[in-house]
């Protein structure tokens, strides 16, 4: 299954207006960083993709077991963190498994904390409807520049 396969419309759909409820900031001209907890909306859309793992970025596919924990952690009000960077071509869902709680602020605030294993998810924005880079375009306006402590991203 290629990464532009896999989610449905109507996921896809739910998805896009979950991301236009974020506290979003933004880097440079287009690009919008938000740090939020994976949801069922995420987890629905990113399911049947696969992951790049950093540093290194070798591909994974992410397997039922861990998707499957990631919504019982929603469900027991302990969601994983994550990092979406949404960018004129995809959304990113930056997440941690190993010490998952502290991230990404230990990254941010800590060079021992950067090198840790961490995983990427790409959601290429023409798999979310027409409407996703007029969203995008959107909110880039409204937004106001992030923290300095934001790495660029």
């Amino acid at each position: 299954m290629s990464e532009t396969e896999g989610a449905s419309a109507a996921t896809c759909a739910t998805f896009l207006e979950m991301l236009k409820t974020l506290p979003w900031c933004k880097q440079g001209t287009d690009v919008l960083v938000a740090v939020h907890k994976i949801t069922p909306e995420i987890i629905e859309v990113i399911k049947d993709l696969g992951a790049n793992v950093y540093p290194g970025g070798i591909h994974v596919k992410l397997n039922k077991s861990f998707v499957h924990d990631l919504q019982n952690k929603f469900d027991d009000g302990q969601p994983l963190p994550a990092v979406l960077v949404w960018k004129a071509q995809h959304v990113e869902i930056w997440y941690r498994r190993q010490n998952a709680n502290e991230f990404p602020y230990d990254t941010w605030q800590n060079p021992q904390g950067a090198p840790q294993e961490r995983e990427c998810v790409l959601i290429p924005l023409e798999t979310l409807g027409d409407g996703a880079a007029n969203f995008q375009a959107e909110i880039v306006g409204k937004a106001k520049e992030c923290p300095s402590m934001i790495p660029p991203q």
